[in-house]
């Protein structure tokens, strides 16, 4: 929080408004951040929507081991803490952290707290959105320079929301704690583009660090501290989203029963290989993989990308009609460790692009783009 602060103040970062929870962590990092950027005067709105998401039956325990502790599959686990809309199991009444007696959330409506006993991040942002909209934009169209302190579930649904980003691209991004994240808009409460428009348009210097892949999410955003850190941060998430691709491999080939393959009118197992438990038929592996990633939620995870199109290549060739476990499991390995620090955008730094000329040229072509289609009007 301190060095947030400090951050803000060394590159001349002026707050004039700023809004945070009602839980103690966030509303200490305000007065921190606030304090160290010399800005401790700054009034500040407080609010139970811009609250962390709420996991349910799952608030409190370890993120690692709680499907142990409570007997959950440690897949849907990983799911509710991922996906966008997975709902974790509702909180009740004598769990030790409810919120139902809190005199915080004393002023809210019987359903309202009906709905926070577990939130997915989609029931989040419906409880997020309407502050944004009622005071935080009304705050910024007063011309307000706007500072909002809050959680990683929280600042990715205002991401996604400012810069209108997919359920599925969203699951993507990893939000570094106590790093600012700058965004500049528009009249229109739009983002302003830090790859073009921020320089060509507004004649501002970009500075921080932003993804080398943000057009393609549809991030704007613009962090601001040391690259070595952030780095490390996409690393570490880069890793957790690997580890969690590879559960959902390996559990793939321990669901195949002989169940499966009795209903699955694509496997042609002989009574032979039936009584083989560890060798697995190639064909029904690629099933059920395809089966798992018609949901949009694991469509485009890059390590079940690969290994589809490595079934894809053995059945192709017509040789490995076969796997043994272990080869399906040294395969999953494989795919894992070859994939590392490209689940993951890498941060590029704005100061230090080489390609200014391009990015003018496409800021050209975009003006005469928009002055072609105003004519045709």
């Amino acid at each position: 929080a301190r060095a947030a602060g400090r951050l803000l103040h060394e590159n001349g970062i002026e707050i004039d408004h700023a809004f945070t929870s009602v839980l103690k962590r966030a509303s200490f990092t305000t007065n921190m951040c606030l304090n160290m950027a010399k800005q401790h005067w700054v009034p500040v709105t407080k609010t139970w929507r811009l609250n962390e998401r709420h996991y349910g039956a799952l608030q409190g325990y370890n993120k690692d081991t709680a499907y142990q502790t409570l007997n959950i599959d440690q897949e849907l686990v990983m799911e509710m803490r991922r996906s966008y809309a997975t709902r974790p199991p509702p909180m009740d009444d004598d769990h030790p952290y409810w919120h139902g007696n809190d005199r915080r959330y004393s002023k809210l409506s019987k359903e309202q707290l009906e709905r926070s006993r577990a939130e997915s991040l989609k029931d989040a942002a419906e409880r997020i959105m309407p502050f944004f909209n009622s005071v935080i934009v009304p705050s910024l169209r007063e011309g307000n320079r706007c500072l909002v302190v809050s959680h990683a579930n929280t600042i990715r649904t205002l991401i996604k929301q400012i810069d209108n980003i997919s359920d599925q691209d969203i699951k993507q991004l990893s939000i570094p704690t106590g790093i600012p994240l700058i965004y500049r808009l528009d009249k229109n409460m739009k983002p302003v583009d830090p790859n073009c428009e921020l320089e060509f348009r507004y004649m501002v210097q970009p500075k921080g660090y932003t993804w080398a892949t943000s057009r393609q999410h549809g991030f704007h955003g613009v962090y601001l501290g040391d690259l070595e850190r952030l780095q490390d941060i996409q690393n570490k998430r880069d890793a957790t989203s690997r580890w969690w691709q590879r559960m959902i491999l390996r559990k793939i080939s321990k669901q195949l029963s002989e169940e499966d393959i009795d209903d699955c009118h694509l496997c042609f197992y002989s009574r032979h290989m039936k009584k083989h438990k560890d060798i697995l038929e190639t064909k029904h592996i690629w099933y059920k993989l395809m089966m798992k990633m018609k949901n949009p939620e694991f469509a485009n995870m890059l390590l079940l990308v690969r290994m589809r199109e490595y079934l894809e290549s053995a059945l192709a060739i017509g040789k490995h009609p076969y796997i043994p476990m272990k080869a399906y499991e040294k395969i999953v390995d494989e795919i894992h460790l070859n994939s590392a620090g490209e689940v993951v955008d890498p941060f590029v730094s704005l100061e230090d692009r080489q390609d200014r000329e391009e990015r003018q040229k496409r800021w050209i072509e975009s003006l005469s783009i928009d002055l072609e289609d105003r004519q045709d009007r």
